[in-house]
């Protein structure tokens, strides 16, 4: 992230769920006094830093990672160096999936042969730090007597907003977020009333309506 002529910078690091972000820093030009600074955010990790920041390493808290660098003059910057290691704890669990990428296709997790997910399952999108992200998806095959009950449901969270959206029942469904990370939960009950969702995503400029 050296000798870029923009003020700010951003770049996304993804690596397999179950793993974390180990990044460490080469070389450091950042001047302080002048406001420059190195951001780094994502699932469970949020840090504003600048000082003596060569040799130093920083671990995420999950498998990805936005370093955002911001500059007041053109052509300083930091040199980073980033790699994958086994995460210390278990953040996911069995049936989430990471989704990377400007698009693809959503479709709900299964429940597992032995007929049980604990606290339902999740689905994670990353995108370029730049873009927001938009979901469309049909929910379909909505058992008689769940529809609509507060134990089957989606939530969709968007990482970098406190907003959390709810939606229940056979429908078409669109959201958007306002960062470039967002969290779709199946419930559990979602998931044994054998309701099934299908749709897609794709990217959208920031600011765009």
């Amino acid at each position: 992230m050296r000798g870029l002529e923009q003020a700010d910078c951003a770049v996304a690091i993804g690596r397999p769920l179950g793993e974390v972000v180990i990044l460490q820093v080469l070389e450091s030009s950042l001047n302080c006094s002048t406001g420059e600074m190195l951001l780094l955010w994502g699932r469970l990790t949020w840090r504003k830093t600048c000082g003596r920041l060569s040799g130093l390493t920083f671990s995420s808290e999950a498998n990805t990672l936005v370093v955002r660098q911001r500059l007041m003059q053109p052509g300083g910057g930091v040199l980073l160096q980033y790699s994958g290691q086994p995460a210390p704890g278990t953040f996911h669990r069995e049936c989430d999936m990471q989704l990377f990428g400007p698009r693809g296709e959503i479709v709900s997790p299964s429940l597992s042969p032995d007929g049980r997910h604990v606290g339902g399952c999740r689905v994670f999108i990353s995108v370029a730090p730049q873009a927001r992200i938009a979901i469309h998806a049909l929910v379909t095959d909505v058992v008689a007597g769940t529809e609509g009950t507060d134990a089957s449901y989606i939530l969709i969270r968007d990482i970098h907003s406190p907003r959390t959206t709810a939606f229940h029942g056979q429908q078409t469904l669109y959201w958007e977020s306002e960062g470039s990370q967002a969290e779709m939960e199946f419930s559990l009950g979602f998931l044994e009333a054998r309701t099934s969702l299908r749709g897609q995503y794709w990217t959208l400029q920031k600011g765009a309506l």
